[in-house]
């Protein structure tokens, strides 16, 4: 997984770099340390585990299965925030919540009923 991704984002860095020259922006490296944990956390757990996470369940989930993972994000990031943040989710976000389960539910029961019938 880490020999498949690493070309991709040196890659990415790559574009960026010339981007952001293009674009005139200046390379400042930010001074706060909040701000130098976010880009630790995005690099880190956003990027690298999440890449290699998936790429290891790639080997033993069915790519359908593998593929309602980005369903759930939103479901995922509104938890956490209800957590970390103390925001409050209202009554159309469990609604969302409710219908994201159901989906996920309906076709990963309906694939296996169609395949016992």
């Amino acid at each position: 997984p880490a020999a498949l991704n690493a070309p991709a984002m040196l890659v990415g860095a790559a574009t960026l770099i010339v981007a952001s020259l293009v674009t005139g922006e200046s390379f400042t490296i930010p001074r706060d340390g909040q701000t130098m944990a976010a880009i630790a956390y995005l690099a880190v757990a956003g990027s690298v585990i999440s890449f290699l996470a998936y790429f290891s369940l790639l080997k033993t989930w069915s790519t359908t299965s593998l593929s309602f993972i980005s369903v759930f994000t939103p479901a995922i990031a509104l938890l956490l925030g209800f957590m970390f943040l103390d925001e409050r989710p209202t009554p159309l976000t469990a609604v969302g919540g409710v219908l994201i389960l159901a989906g996920v539910t309906l076709a990963v029961t309906s694939r296996r009923l169609k395949y016992e019938v």
